[in-house]
């Protein structure tokens, strides 16, 4: 069976680390994570092409972790890449080549796995910075069926027959019927847990942390097993401006405890929003002594006590806090505890130590950390990671056994330049960041108002800086540092990004194709080099880089639509259908897969089956108007008018405050003869938008229609104020005149 198997083509590696094209070099495993959470569900690996071997007189090092680690959501500035800036300026005579190893939604059962593979690196160092998925990870007891881990021994076991073509189809066929050791649907974020909490004094932990010692330990031995120094490092989280995901729920709502807790809290809130810092201390203190293992208390307490000056007690309240979450998306103490053991009963002079917990701080150092260094609650803004790749750098170099280092240390600044750090990187980081805390759980922390308010203000001044610099001081910037660091293609990316931005698609897909010959397994890349291919015309080199990208990741679905959308436009619609969906198949929800159907079927003759699909779309994402716009646009093509109309009255329910949509609604209404709702429509754009000059000018026009050219002339008047060279509003205002200036029969 095992021969058949592999004869189909249906054995995967499983090796972190594979052959590249080129001999001698190696590729990271896109399917690494596939053996510990099914194809569905995995992440894949930062894209790289390393000889085996390193070259003379460099220095190789290894990230070993998670998305932290990883540096999510933009890994060209995570500490990986903060650490290879600040050891070249160090170190300015030795080649720095960092390798991420690290994967999102994994945890110490494939981190073991990757350091046991990554051996043959002979690296210098290894950095190992984690511990945030051991409960929502694979066979953490979030994630698996049931919620009871299976035994170490069987995880082992499943793991090693995963290994083999048989396993993988059996482990394939498990996952089908939802019954594997590992997650099975698609990743949909950290709201895939919120039904799963794990309360502090639950004895699953026990086991946790059982397991993750066990892995953490194996993967520090392989490490120096093979000659490598390795830096073990203490998980730091947000505390301060992270707020518990879930607290547990009291037993009795009626007994006098919970009533006195229930009203210290309320004094507690009072306090706080009326800014009596004595008040709300005193309130908070009572609140949490009357119900100890509750999240939210002690993390209310924790604030005021830091508004309060008590800096050592607050820090310590916010870590209680933290351990009483019982959404457990944070490395807590106990996981710390178990790093620090495995460090000190492994304690040798090439184990290296960061209590990065302990030790990274903001500016302000009796602050605990929050959004000084944290996006949100693990993950780390640029200045977060710089910090932290100091504190990893500072023991790199003190242990090299080399003389001293003449190059400084570069500050935040001078590293992300070195890294193509620019505001419009800058704002795409804080737009993703604000993206993924408008959904669950994060919508459903004490602090989501506020953090929302600190988001948009991010936004809103990454914005204006990228205004201020310019998209072309922006590229020129960009594309110095590419000179001087040729070999670099994830600031190679930052340049490609920017000429995108300039819609330079031509220039862009160049600086794609140069990248992807050294990370040849980067499906974002392929992804976006057709893109830009298809915005330069080149639909053929497009289709074909869509279709590596899903050779490397076939559930893609962007990259299946993109592929989609070229292939309608190039007449192949049939070809084009089976590509969306394909892209339903794993997404069926996914808003846009169903648009771009709908919109293909209209285009094909297939009006109502097509219009099916866009209904279906915005029943299935009730808050978004783009399939009503789409079914709308669809039916004004048609004439039909009236059906129009109401799709666009059933969007702007749902938008009251887009100028643009009522705008559309007014003009169909128009076109159906009901001038009265259209004149009330556009008096609904204007409200939204009163310098809306086409709405000005078209309720001018309805209010001429109806003879009320007393009224229609101040709207032509005011469009004309707003944009004096409409010379349509001129023409509609000198005829309004003449029609006033002439006698009634």
């Amino acid at each position: 069976m095992e021969v058949g198997l592999r004869l189909a083509g249906r054995h995967r590696p499983t090796d972190f680390w594979l052959p590249s094209s080129v001999s001698g070099e190696l590729i990271p495993n896109p399917e690494f994570a596939s053996r510990f959470v099914g194809s569905s569900m995995a992440r894949m690996p930062r894209s790289i092409r390393l000889s085996e071997r390193a070259r003379e007189n460099t220095l190789r090092i290894v990230v070993f972790g998670e998305s932290a680690a990883m540096g999510d959501p933009e890994p060209a500035f995570g500490v990986p890449r903060c650490l290879q800036a600040l050891l070249e300026a160090r170190l300015p005579g030795r080649r720095i080549e960092v390798v991420n190893t690290a994967i999102t939604a994994l945890n110490s059962h494939a981190l073991r796995e990757a350091a046991r593979d990554s051996q043959r690196l002979k690296a210098d160092f290894w950095v190992i910075y984690a511990g945030n998925n051991e409960v929502i990870g694979p066979f953490g007891p979030a994630s698996v069926t049931g919620g009871q881990p299976p035994g170490l021994g069987s995880i082992r076991l499943v793991l090693s027959a995963g290994r083999s073509a048989l396993g993988q189809w059996l482990t394939g066929r498990r996952a089908l019927t939802a019954d594997g050791l590992s997650l099975t649907q698609r990743w949909a974020g950290l709201e895939m847990f919120l039904d799963r909490p794990v309360p502090a004094d639950d004895p699953r932990l026990l086991t946790v942390r059982e397991y993750f010692g066990k892995n953490l330990q194996a993967a520090v031995k392989y490490g120096l097993n093979s000659g490598t120094k390795v830096l073990l490092s203490t998980m730091a989280v947000n505390l301060t401006d992270c707020a518990p995901f879930g607290s547990v729920r009291p037993q009795s709502t009626n007994d006098s405890t919970y009533l006195k807790w229930a009203a210290a809290v309320d004094a507690g809130r009072l306090a706080d929003q009326q800014g009596d810092v004595g008040a709300a201390l005193a309130a908070w203190t009572n609140a949490a002594a009357l119900r100890t293992d509750h999240a939210e208390t002690r993390y209310r307490l924790g604030l005021a006590r830091l508004n309060a000056g008590e800096g050592p007690a607050a820090r310590q309240d916010l870590e209680r806090a933290r351990n009483l979450d019982t959404l457990r998306f944070r490395a807590d103490s106990g996981l710390n505890d178990v790093i620090r053991d495995v460090g000190r009963r492994l304690g040798t002079d090439r184990l290296l130590w960061v209590d990065a917990a302990r030790d990274l701080t903001g500016p302000d150092t009796n602050q605990p950390p929050g959004v000084d260094l944290f996006l949100e609650h693990v993950h780390l803004r640029p200045e977060g990671n710089y910090r932290l790749a100091r504190l990893f750098a500072e023991q790199i170099v003190s242990h090299l056994g080399s003389p001293a280092t003449s190059g400084p240390w570069l500050n935040l600044n001078e590293c992300l330049e070195r890294l193509g750090w620019n505001p419009f990187a800058e704002a795409r980081l804080w737009n993703q960041t604000r993206a993924l805390t408008q959904r669950p759980p994060f919508t459903r922390q004490s602090n989501a108002e506020l953090r929302e308010r600190f988001l948009d203000d991010r936004v809103a001044e990454a914005n204006s800086a990228a205004r201020q610099m310019g998209l072309t001081l922006a590229v020129q910037r960009v594309q110095s540092v590419v000179h001087q660091n040729p070999d670099d293609w994830p600031v190679r990316e930052q340049l490609a990004r920017l000429l995108q931005t300039g819609r330079q698609w031509s220039n862009a897909a160049v600086q794609w194709r140069q990248i992807l010959d050294a990370a040849p397994a980067h499906v974002v890349g392929w992804y976006q080099l057709g893109e830009s291919l298809v915005q330069a015309g080149e639909r053929p080199a497009a289709i074909q880089a869509y279709e590596k990208a899903l050779s490397i990741r076939p559930d893609f679905v962007d990259a299946r639509l993109g592929l989609g959308l070229v292939l309608g436009e190039s007449g192949q619609r049939d070809a084009a259908l089976r590509s969306i969906d394909t892209a339903l198949s794993y997404s069926p929800e996914h808003l846009q897969a169903r648009v771009n159907r709908g919109l293909l079927l209209i285009g094909s003759g297939k009006f109502e089956e097509g219009a099916a699909d866009l209904r279906r779309a915005a029943t299935d994402n009730p808050t978004s108007i783009l399939p009503l716009v789409r079914l709308a646009e669809a039916l004004s093509t048609r004439k039909e008018y009236y059906r129009a109309a109401n799709v666009y009255a059933e969007a702007t329910r749902r938008e009251p405050a887009n100028a643009a949509l009522h705008h559309r609604y007014a003009v169909e209404l128009s076109r159906t003869g009901r001038l009265l709702e259209a004149e009330t429509a556009f008096g609904q754009a204007l409200k939204a938008d009163p310098n809306f000059v086409a709405a000005r000018v078209d309720l001018g026009v309805a209010l001429a229609q109806r003879g009320r050219f007393g009224e229609a002339i101040p709207e032509f008047e005011a469009a004309l104020r707003i944009q004096p060279t409409n010379t349509l509003a001129q023409t509609y205002l000198d005829r309004a005149r003449q029609q006033m200036a002439t006698p009634k029969p």
